[in-house]
Parts: structure tokens; sequence; C-alpha cells
């Protein structure tokens, strides 16, 4: 007599074990159907297949989903240990489980997991948890409105907050802590954020986790999103959360393995609030991440209204009082695009057009429409003449407005006008898709200091140009680095001034010394002292400029002739990251060239210094502000043509003393300081206008920024006014929006000038 059974006995006798009679049904117990299924529950169909025997079982699932009715399926040829005991002659191939989704007619692969023989003792608990999901929430079945997604990230703030305060209260994120308050300050003003609450410390420390959780669910949203998108409606993201947890967390978002399947592993940089996803933190927060792939399992990606979906998320990150008292508001795309189109006719034609708004027939029209077709017109108009497209940045994007109207218009004019000018027979530059890609990311750029706006805009960035990259199985024909900086606007102006410590938005100062960059990093802000860090990571004395404080830092030396190596703002990026993640060998790849033996030294021992710091828990984060900073000095060699955004209203008087003295100091060498008495009401909008018309716009230049209207009228901006209308700049328009009030809920008094530069 055999000792073994038949192959399939060893699956079924696995999928009875996983299960039992309290999950899943067998065909026998349920004889209205009509055809014969393994298993089956109220919404899912199990079939089952010998070890090694999946591709000959689904067709036959397939046809099970259609005839029973069910949405979903599950593909099973994973056997109990025993099989490879008993069985004579075992597969010894990977087994596994596959999940289909029916939506309408159409059957889509929405995950897979395989097994070795040596790892199937961990198939039963992947699958039974995978399978207590698909019971509970038909996965993907609901459309991710607005309101369903901001309200999700709501629950997880309350749900989960008690246990974010009790990591925060034990001192495991301290780091992070004190970075994020830095950010807050600066961002929206220290005083502003004093009178949080009743107790400012508590109060902070509250609102520093309910930004971590918002930021958690942004990124995981983000990158679902973008999976949804690229995979055809799949996304994995969400059940590997789902069923591992923190270990997923530490993958995807740590270590970069969300989106490696299409060709994407640096979507967002290390922020504040990444010790979420942390490998000493992570394996603590399961329960929130399970929580959180629960959630976003419960959507059909392939039905979300994208952009528009994150940029509501990101209006209600804080909460619309918080951000009243803020000042932050959101431009209407309405707005934005109405901007770029005047601002386009200025920079095509010198004069803006003769009516507010386009013409229309006395039958009415679609006004958007217009404005749409007359953007694509003068892109041609530019092109025709200059035989390229305009560089375009918003140097405070948010979640990228300004940015997606204006992508959203480059690729209309491609998609309408180029096919027309190869049947012309003209030459055209960028005529692969690829190509037209590559001319965007190297042109189109944004800057931001909120670690929440980049990492939205990001996502918003990648969501309006994929379609250009992606090639066979949506992989992406190469790894995009989107130029979305994070960084301090001021830094962009401190860059060219003469040598001096100057304590910013990433809590860095920087000098240049010579034909040397010179960044420092202090150990205070460490947490350590100098005799805590091995050798080979450089420190040096640092003192401020007429300070009598000294500092101890780290001190990383970067040679200015890195920013003239390539002329391409995307190979640049893709070569700084390629720098930390690769060596210097990487950086040389990416930029198709040897460099000399002196810098190689150079960019080796900056590599190996910020490796060292991350090794030691320091962090990773001096990562991202390294090439965010870089970034920032190549960007004022390569100038724009279009400088189009909203600005930041805070009154200087809510920043911390040394940086409103910061603020002082850039805003006297700009030639913008307030006289008198009314310096005291001035706003940051002021030197960052200056710093926009003096390092981003080109000599043809249009800058066309949102401003509060008191710098209109106001001794406070008299000195901006006296600039505008200086002999370098020409001021061709200013609106007045107090009347219009096109912020939603807000009675701020908004205004737009739009200034012309070279005559």
């Amino acid at each position: 007599m055999s000792v073994y059974q038949n192959p399939e006995i060893y699956v079924n006798q696995f999928v009875e074990q996983v299960f039992g009679d309290a999950y899943i049904y067998k065909e026998a117990r349920i004889p209205y159907l009509r055809l014969v299924a393994d298993y089956a529950t109220e919404n899912v169909v199990v079939e089952t297949e010998p070890p090694c025997g999946r591709d000959r079982g689904r067709e036959q699932l397939f046809s099970y989903l259609k005839e029973y009715k069910r949405n979903l399926g599950i593909l099973i040829d994973i056997p109990v240990e025993r099989y490879y005991r008993e069985y004579p002659n075992p597969c010894l191939k990977r087994v596994g489980f596959e999940i289909y989704r029916k939506i309408n007619d159409k059957i889509e692969l929405i995950y897979k997991n395989e097994y070795s023989k040596e790892e199937i003792s961990r198939a039963s608990y992947e699958l039974k948890n995978i399978f207590n999901l698909l019971k509970r929430f038909s996965v993907g079945s609901q459309v991710p409105t607005a309101s369903l997604v901001i309200s999700d990230a709501r629950e997880l703030v309350e749900k989960h907050k008690e246990k974010f305060m009790e990591l925060v209260g034990k001192g495991k994120v301290s780091f992070y802590y004190g970075i994020w308050e830095k950010t807050m300050y600066l961002i929206y003003g220290k005083e502003t954020l004093e009178k949080l609450g009743n107790n400012p410390n508590e109060a902070k420390r509250e609102l520093f986790i309910e930004l971590s959780i918002y930021m958690t669910w942004i990124k995981a949203l983000g990158a679902t999103l973008l999976e949804a998108t690229l995979g055809r409606g799949k996304a994995n993201i969400p059940i590997e959360l789902y069923i591992y947890g923190g270990d997923a967390a530490v993958r995807l978002f740590w270590e970069r393995g969300a989106l490696q399947r299409f060709n994407i592993s640096y979507l967002f940089d290390r922020d504040e609030y990444d010790w979420v996803f942390s490998p000493e933190i992570a394996p603590t927060l399961n329960a929130f991440f399970k929580d959180l792939g629960e959630r976003l399992s419960r959507y059909d990606w392939a039905r979300a209204p994208g952009t528009d979906l994150l940029k509501r998320l990101y209006q209600h990150v804080v909460s619309r009082e918080l951000r009243r008292q803020l000042g932050e508001y959101y431009t209407p795309d309405w707005i934005a695009r109405l901007i770029l189109w005047r601002a386009l006719h200025l920079l095509v034609h010198g004069k803006m057009p003769d009516k507010i708004l386009p013409a229309c027939s006395e039958k009415g029209c679609d006004i958007e429409t217009i404005i749409d077709k007359e953007i694509v017109d003068l892109l041609d108009e530019y092109y025709e003449r200059y035989k390229t497209i305009p560089r375009f940045i918003d140097p405070t994007c948010g979640s990228f407005t300004f940015g997606v109207q204006y992508i959203n218009a480059l690729l209309k004019w491609y998609e309408e006008r180029i096919p027309k000018k190869l049947q012309e027979k003209h030459q055209v530059e960028f005529l692969h898709p690829v190509k037209f890609a590559e001319k965007i990311l190297s042109d189109v750029v944004g800057i931001d200091v909120n670690p929440v706006a980049v990492t939205t805009a990001k996502v918003n960035y990648l969501l309006q140009i994929y379609r250009l990259l992606a090639i066979s199985g949506m992989y992406l024909s190469y790894q995009p680095i989107l130029p979305i900086l994070r960084l301090d606007l001021l830094l962009l102006h401190l860059g060219a001034l003469p040598a001096r410590r100057e304590l910013t938005l990433e809590a860095f100062f920087a000098k240049k010394t010579g034909m040397m960059l010179r960044i420092f990093i202090p150990l205070s802000l460490l947490g350590i002292s100098r005799g805590e860090l091995p050798k080979e990571i450089p420190t040096t004395q640092c003192s401020a400029g007429g300070d009598n404080e000294v500092l101890e830092c780290i001190e990383f030396k970067i040679p200015n002739k890195i920013l003239e190596i390539t002329k391409d703002a995307a190979r640049f990026a893709r070569a700084l990251v390629a720098l930390f993640a690769e060596g210097v060998e990487g950086f040389e790849n990416e930029i198709g060239g040897h460099l000399a033996e002196d810098l190689r030294k150079v960019l080796e021992t900056v590599r190996s210094s910020i490796k060292a710091l991350e090794e030691r828990g320091l962090n990773g984060i001096w990562y991202s502000m390294v090439i965010n900073y870089l970034l920032a000095l190549y960007v004022v060699h390569k100038k724009f043509d279009l400088v189009l955004g909203n600005l930041p209203w805070v009154n200087i008087s809510k920043y911390p003393n040394d940086y409103r003295e910061l603020v002082k100091y850039v805003a006297q060498s700009l030639e913008v300081w307030p006289p008198g008495p009314a310096a005291k009401k001035m706003d940051i909008s002021i030197p960052l206008f200056a710093i926009a018309l003096k390092h981003l716009a080109n000599n043809r230049g249009v800058v066309a920024l949102m401003v509060p209207t008191s710098i209109f009228r106001g001794v406070h901006g008299t000195k901006w006014r006296e600039l505008l209308t200086g002999p370098k700049y020409r001021l061709v328009e200013i609106w007045d929006l107090e009347d219009v009030k096109p912020f939603e809920g807000a009675q701020n008094q908004p205004g737009i000038a739009f200034i012309k530069l070279g005559g």
C-alpha cells in the first residue's frame, strides 16, 4: 500500500489547514454552483492545483469568477511540508498563490507570492492574513474619492496617535523632532506655533505626530497610486503592508523598494517624517502599517482622480483653522492657468493680451478650452523662434499646481503640434517621447521648504510625465529624479554672498572659500560629541561671522566645478543620487565621462561621511540635504523663462530671532528692506520675490508671483516697489484680487505682479 497521496491532496490539506471550516467551504457544501470549484466563500473563489501546477489552473479560475459572479479569486499550488518528504518525485520549483480581481468582464492579477521548499513555513501565515483581508473588504471595490481618502487619513490619526505619542515620549525620535521643530518654525513662524493650545510643547508634539501619520499616508498613497497607474490597475503595496506590517514599510519605503519594478527607486527624499519607516521604529508599529494597508486596499486605484486627489489631501493635512492662522492658502487651478496664459503671452509677444480673458463668440464658449488652445499656440510660437520650450520654475510650489498646469500644456502642445511638424518635414529636437520627458525633467522645476508639499508635488509631477517614459510592461526607460527641491529659497541668494556662516531651514550652513563649497552640520544638532564620531567623518570648529559662539561641526567640502560638469539638470540630479548609492563610478556613469583624480577623492569623502552617519543611526536626511543644496546652486546657473507661483505670506516677526536676522541680512543685500518703523511689517514674500527676480529669471524671462496686496500700498513695500520699477525690470501689470477672494474660506487680500526682464 502506498504511503504517499496524489499531489493535489497535499495542496488541499494545506488549504484546509490554513482556513478551516470557519473560513471556506468546499464545493459540496454549496450545491447551487453549477461548476465544480475546489473552494469558495461569499465573495472569493479558490482554485487549487498540484505543486508547480498554477499555469494549468488560471483559465479554470477565470471561468469560475465569471460563472459564479464573484469578483475575487485565488489560485494556489502550495502543499503541506510533508509533501517534500513523502512524495517520491516532488516538484522542487517555487510554489505560491495568485490573487485575481474581476471588474466588469476584465480579470487582472492584483497580487502574487511564491516560495521555495525552504520558505513553505511562511506561506500559511501570509495566506491567512491576506484571505481575511479579501473576505472583509473585497479588494479594490471602492472608488477613491477625496472625501473617503481624507476620512481614512483622519481615522488613522485618531486610532494610532496614542502609540505614536508613546514612542515620542520615550525619546525614540528626538533627532527627527528637533529637525521638525526648526522646520515648522521657519515655514510657519515660531510665534504661531508657540501659541498652539494651552500647552504649546504638548500641542507641538501632537502636531508632529499628526503630520507624521499624514505624511506616511501620503507617501504610501502616492506610491500606490503610481503603482496602480503604471501597473494598469494592479497595486501590491497595500497588500504587502497588510501582510507584513512594519517589515514591509522598511522594505518599501526605507530601503526604496516600493516602485523598483518600474525603475523608480528614488521618489521621496529622506525627511523628518521618515522615522516612521526606519528599521528601529517600523516593527513596533505593525498594527498601524497593517491598518494602513487594509485601508489602501479597499480602493480601485485605477479609478482614482489623480492629482486632484493628492491636492485635496494635501490641503487637509493641516486643518483649515490652523492654515488660516499660518497664512497658508492653496492656488485654484483656474488662477494658475490664467497666470500661465498671460505670462506666456508676455514672454512671446513682450506685452499682455488685449483682454483679461480671451474673446468668446456670441453663442458662448468654454473659456478654459480657449485658454488652453491659446497657451498651446504660444508654446508653438516660442518653439518656432527658439527651437526649445520655455524653462519654468515655481519657487514655492506647494502641491505643484502651477507646474501641473504647465506640464499639461506642454503635453498638449507635444501631442497636437509635433505630428504636424513631422508631416511638414520639420526637424524636431526632442521627437522621441523619452527625449521630451528628459527635456521636461531638465526644464520644469519646483522648490518648497515644506516636506509635505515636496512629497505631494513629486507624485503629481510623475503622474503627468510617466507615459512619455513608459515602455514594455510600463517599465520606465530610465530612472527619473524628479526636480522638486526641498530647500530654503534664501540659500539661492546666500550662496552668492561672501563667506559667512548662515543657519538655514535645513539647520546647516554653507560658505564659499575660493573654489570650494563648504557645508557644515553642527554636532549639537545630532546630539553627539566630536569624540563619538569615527575618524573618517571630517570635523572642524565653525563660528558665526560677528558672533563669539564657536561650534563643533561636520564639514563637507565640494569643489565649485562640480556644478559645471554637465549642462543637463536631470543628468546632474541622477549623478548625485548615483554618487551616494553606488560611489564615484555611479556618478561617472551618469555624466558619461571620467573625473579628475582630485575631484574623485573629494566626492568619495563626502559619500563615505554621509554613509557613516547613516550607519550610526544619525539619519540619512543629510543625504537628501546635500543633494538638494547642490541642485539649488545648479539652478542659480541655469535660469528660467517663466517664474510663476504663489509666495508664502508670513510677517518675519513670527520667525525665531536668528532667522529673522538672516532674512533682514538678505533683504538688505537685495535692497528691499523697509525703511524705519515699517520694517515691523516686513513680509517674507518681499525678499523671496527679489530672489526670484535676481537668481531665477533669465534676461528675457517673466516673473508672475502672488503676494499680499498690502505690499502694493504699504510703506513696508516701498523698497520692493522701487525694485520693480527700477531700470532692470519692467513692471507690466498688477492684479488686486481682494474683491475676487480666490482662496477657499479666506478673507485675505491676494495680488499678482507681472514683471518682464530685458525690457
